[in-house]
């Protein structure tokens, strides 16, 4: 059986059988670099939800269906707010856990972070088309978003308090898997993971006060990367 390529196109809401949509550049390139050729069957989707089965044509694709919607009907939203890991393991963070289904990814700083990365830093732009590569590669039809880097503090005022929200902590009084099975299967689910030396004792205050729960995965102390892609495993299986 052929592979099925994967491309993404422009927004594909509104859009219906018939339609022609150009290439983006990149992947025009891509298809160059494949030697696909006129006629060739490809699955397109938008980054935001939306996929479709077209047919290449040259430098754009001709919509064989209407676009149908793909990662939001998946059972769970999850939300990731890490502490950067430093060096490429950063990279292996944004790959697995875009593969496992996470939906957005917010950097998180807090008291004892080691790794800064500016929203607009040639270091993030990669981190995206790591993103966007991965969901190809596994065939979802949403990109994760992952935004500018925000304090602690105010993660738990914009998005704690009308998310499911846990923390991790190899301290915590439940094991992770045991607080999503007490959780409403539909609803958000946002995950705090900290950076290498933890979060500060005053930041596990401001969570407590918050009302953040706050598990465990393991006896031992797991690097970034390590604790968030089981959290999201954990919790997209759930």
């Amino acid at each position: 059986m052929a592979k099925v390529r994967r491309f993404q196109v422009g927004d594909l809401a509104g859009r219906k059988a018939g339609d022609r949509l150009s290439l983006p550049l990149a992947e025009s390139q891509h298809a160059r670099v494949l030697r696909m050729k006129p006629g060739d069957f490809v699955e397109c989707h938008d980054g935001a939800g939306r996929g479709a089965w077209a047919r290449l044509e040259g430098e754009s694709v001709v919509l064989l269906e209407d676009p149908f919607e793909g990662d939001r009907a998946e059972a769970r939203h999850i939300v990731l707010a890490t502490a950067w890991p430093k060096g490429k393991r950063a990279a292996v963070l944004v790959e697995k856990c875009t593969e496992l289904g996470v939906a957005e990814i917010v950097p998180l700083r807090c008291a004892r972070s080691v790794v800064v990365k500016d929203s607009e830093s040639e270091g993030v732009a990669r981190l995206r088309r790591v993103a966007a590569e991965a969901a190809k590669q596994s065939g979802r039809t949403m990109v994760p978003e992952i935004g500018a880097e925000r304090a602690f503090a105010q993660v738990l005022v914009e998005q704690a308090s009308h998310m499911q929200t846990v923390l991790l902590d190899p301290r915590g009084s439940v094991k992770l898997a045991e607080w999503l099975a007490q959780q409403e299967g539909g609803a958000p689910v946002l995950l705090l993971v900290g950076p290498e030396g933890g979060f500060s004792d005053e930041e596990l205050e401001l969570a407590g006060k918050a009302g953040v729960a706050r598990a465990k995965m393991a006896p031992y102390t797991l690097r970034v990367e390590t604790a968030c892609i089981a959290a999201v495993a954990a919790a997209a299986g759930a």
